[in-house]
């Protein structure tokens, strides 16, 4: 029962930060496809989008694993943004999710990608921080009633 409890904790922490990305990415699409004149986003594109982001979040849950605090580690994060950009950078150009698209456009789109991939670092190491601030405290708590 122990490893289907901790299989599930993974799954649902995984399907979140799925679902934060494919969000991302499919409000992003849809407003670029504003801007150029369309008012549609393909459903295989959104089907690629969120088959990448799974891809993505399931390295993520790997690389920072509930529970440890793994932020710190400029290595590991290294690793997740060349993955990030491996993965989103790669699936944008190969399966043509913005066709049309102007070279400009292009470079705004890995800018948008940068700075949202820096909120999301900032975002995992805030909780990060919380969670030891409250391990501490609870600690301490724990030690002044003993």
């Amino acid at each position: 029962m122990e490893k289907f409890n901790r299989f599930y904790l993974w799954g649902v922490n995984t399907k979140y930060r799925m679902g934060l990305y494919f969000a991302a990415a499919a409000s992003f699409k849809g407003l670029v496809n504003v801007l150029l004149g369309s008012w549609t986003v393909e459903t295989l594109i959104l089907l690629e989008m969120l088959l990448a982001c799974f891809g993505f979040a399931c390295l993520e849950t790997a690389l920072f694993p509930a529970g440890k605090n793994l932020l710190s580690e400029g290595k590991r994060v290294a690793l997740w943004a060349v993955l990030a950009n491996i993965i989103f950078i790669g699936c944008a150009w190969g399966l043509n999710w913005f066709p049309g698209i102007p070279l400009w456009g292009a470079l705004l789109l890995v800018l948008f990608l940068e700075s949202s991939l820096g909120g999301m670092w900032y975002a995992l190491y805030l909780k990060e921080k919380w969670d030891t601030a409250a391990l501490n405290q609870g600690l301490r708590r724990f030690q002044s009633e003993h």
